[in-house]
């Protein structure tokens, strides 16, 4: 997957500006993706020269004008096209997990410190999207379904992290009994 195709799915379906699309990397598709506002607003660019997506100006009082963009036909072609390729394995890149594992070398007391720090934003994230999940509920999973099977999964992954986390800060805590103090 790339930023393009996850831009193309937030403008499938509505407008947005560049602004707009950084707040749904925050609070939705960033569930499944990330992005930083330039790396949005520089794939905007290159998705516009591309024609998948096209702009209109908006005038604001006092500020510069705001673009929305659309998908265009050949943005709707191409996220088509996409969308019939197989995804293939996500990769992982959690440098947390990487510390674990070498973590023979690392103070376990400050693993424990970052782990913790970890746990809370993992907690943070799982109780928005259950809050988003329930509001997709309210409004009607049938007409959210696709919203909502993603952030189910979201769920689940935060879910699943805190247990192993917990199962971590468990053999930490017991490893670091039994060690000579210095």
């Amino acid at each position: 997957m790339s930023l393009r195709h996850a831009i193309l799915v937030l403008l499938q379906d509505q407008e947005a500006s560049g602004y707009d699309l950084a707040r749904e990397f925050a609070n939705s598709i960033g569930l499944v993706w990330n992005a930083t506002h330039q790396q949005i607003y520089l794939e905007l660019g290159k998705l516009n020269e591309q024609h998948m997506v096209s702009f209109r100006h908006v005038p604001q009082e006092g500020k510069p004008d705001k673009k929305l963009y659309s998908i265009t036909e050949d943005g709707r072609q191409e996220l088509i096209r996409w969308l019939k390729k197989p995804a293939g394995p996500a990769r992982i890149r959690d440098a947390f997990m990487v510390k674990v594992a070498g973590g023979q070398l690392a103070d376990s007391g400050a693993l424990l410190g970052e782990l913790e720090q970890l746990s809370k934003q993992r907690r943070e994230r799982l109780a928005t999207f259950e809050a988003l999940a329930q509001r997709l509920d309210e409004q009607g999973r049938e007409e959210n379904l696709y919203s909502y099977l993603t952030v189910r999964r979201g769920i689940l992954d935060q879910r699943a992290w805190l247990q192993w986390a917990e199962e971590v800060r468990q053999a930490l805590e017991h490893a670091s009994v039994g060690l000579p103090t210095s």
